[in-house]
This record gives structure tokens, sequence and C-alpha cells, in this order.
């Protein structure tokens, strides 16, 4: 079960970071000249909100995860899901509004992986965890590209 969840925090990370900062660039429109300033504030927020938030998101949302699936378990198996998705928002209102929307789409991730029945391997967890930092290498690939 634990890797199924940290794969389910390596695959949260950087969706939650995109659109974390899609959530703050897009809205400023009619304030930039030009598109290129518009993607390169975008990959900029991208990295950052990823670096600040990927071991948030593995260390505490990884552990409040497998409480409350443990606590859900010992519910009714019919409110299973709805106490799960219930103390995952409950241990997600730690930041407020920041952390609640991580916390949502990491109980959608990892539902999913469950449903799908997904099994990881040891290796494959840990290998999970290349998928963040290969996007905040990538990210800085892209930006050196761009002011070329």
């Amino acid at each position: 079960m634990w890797t199924r969840k940290i794969v389910a925090a390596s695959l949260t990370a950087p969706i939650y970071a995109f659109l974390l900062a899609c959530w703050i660039v897009i809205p400023q429109g009619p304030d930039s000249s030009e598109i290129g300033d518009t993607v390169n504030g975008l990959l900029m927020l991208t990295a950052t909100y990823l670096v600040v938030s990927f071991p948030v998101i593995v260390t505490y949302g990884v552990f409040m995860s497998m409480f409350s699936d443990w606590m859900a378990r010992r519910m009714s198996r019919r409110f299973e899901p709805l106490v799960s998705f219930g103390l995952h928002i409950g241990f997600g209102l730690v930041l407020l509004w920041l952390s609640v929307g991580a916390a949502v789409l990491y109980w959608m991730i990892d539902r999913y992986l469950t449903y799908k029945d997904r099994r990881f391997a040891t290796r494959q967890a840990w290998s999970s965890l290349v998928i963040p930092v290969g996007v905040v290498y990538l990210i800085g690939v892209m930006q050196d590209v761009m002011h070329r």
C-alpha cells in the first residue's frame, strides 16, 4: 500500500504545481507583453511550487493518507471512500485552500490507482520519485532554450 501512496504523491506533485501556477499566471493576461513572458512565468512558478510542495506531499501526504485509509477501513465498507475523502480534506486543511487542492488531487489519483488495482514494487515506488525531479530539470532546460 505504501508503494502506491508514494507513486500517487509523485504524480500529484507535478500536476498540482502546474495547476497552481496556471491559476496564478494565466489570469494576468493583459499585463504581459508577450506569450513568452506568460510561458516563462508559468514554467518558473511550476518549478518553484514543485520544489516547495513535493517534499510536503511525499512526507506529510503519504503518512496522513495511510492513516486516513486505516481509519476509513475501520468504518463500514459502504462509507469507506467518503470517510477517506473527508479525512484527506481534514488533514489537507493545514494550509487552508492551498493544501486542500493537493489533498483532493492526491485522493483522486490514489483512488484511481486503487480502482485500477495497480500494484507497485518497492523499486518502482522509489523510481517514481524521479518524476518531479525530472519535471524540474525539464523546466530548466526549456527556460534555457527560451532565453537563447
